[in-house]
């Protein structure tokens, strides 16, 4: 390893508090210490990932309040120091702190909120895609439609939460009280841009939620059809579908073939 690699990883186990190598390589100066100068830098490093914690999982942090959500900040740093050379993907564990680590733990709505505000980020930086229009499903010779794929766009997230997560987000985003958690049964939704690349979130019964999810796993529209078999007849469901792809084609959910 050259002097430089050395010297860099000395500069980051020091930011992140677990070496003071990097204090013998520095000679003393100036009215402030070795330890007292190196110490700016560690705790401007803590500031920056706090803030992207604040501003990623705003609404978390409003949710949680000031003491709870530093509990929080300290716990992630210690836990999941960042390994990235971008901010972006920082708090990407984030959840799966909340729902591993004392005393969040015992409220699964923590982590069901810090889920939903990632997936909102990842829709909202999700690559462009030409969508599919309905002249393109038009064209499409009978005989070839049992072995049609459709395609997710890839803004498409597809989520199910077990609290009143996304009400109580989205009161907060509305600077309004949240209600009370809630254990629920499975509650679902679709975090995606639409024709205007505006990031929405849509509810969905668990029936269109299925259907969605087996496109997400490239199933043929065959299939799509024998999975609506215990729920319609079969004589409606080729109908019952088309009329949701063009539901989906309308909110800008399906890819260009």
């Amino acid at each position: 390893m050259s002097d430089l690699a050395q010297l860099q990883q000395h500069f980051m186990a020091l930011l992140q508090g677990t070496s003071d190598k990097l204090a013998d390589h520095i000679t003393e100066q100036g009215e402030l210490n070795t330890n007292q100068r190196l110490s700016i830098y560690q705790n401007a490093y803590k500031i920056r990932l706090r803030a992207v914690i604040e501003q990623d999982h705003e609404q978390l942090g409003r949710y949680l309040g000031d003491d709870l959500f530093e509990l929080m900040v300290e716990g992630y740093l210690q836990h999941f120091p960042s390994k990235f050379t971008s901010l972006r993907n920082f708090c990407d564990q984030l959840p799966q702190f909340l729902s591993a680590t004392e005393p969040f733990i015992q409220h699964p709505i923590l982590a069901e909120i810090a889920t939903f505000e990632r997936m909102l980020l990842t829709a909202f930086d999700a690559m462009d895609a030409a969508h599919l229009r309905v002249e393109a499903l038009e064209s499409i010779a009978p005989e070839n439609w049992p072995s049609l794929q459709l395609v997710l766009q890839p803004s498409v997230q597809l989520v199910c939460f077990n609290t009143n997560a996304v009400e109580s987000w989205q009161a907060l985003k509305e600077q309004q009280s949240p209600p009370e958690p809630q254990h629920q049964s499975s509650k679902c939704w679709v975090i995606a841009r639409d024709l205007q690349r505006r990031t929405q979130y849509v509810y969905v019964d668990q029936q269109e939620f299925r259907l969605l999810s087996l496109i997400k796993n490239q199933t043929p529209f065959a299939q799509l059809c024998q999975s609506c078999l215990n729920e319609l007849e079969p004589s409606l469901i080729a109908g019952f579908l088309i009329g949701k792809i063009n539901s989906w084609l309308e909110r800008g959910w399906l890819k260009q073939f």
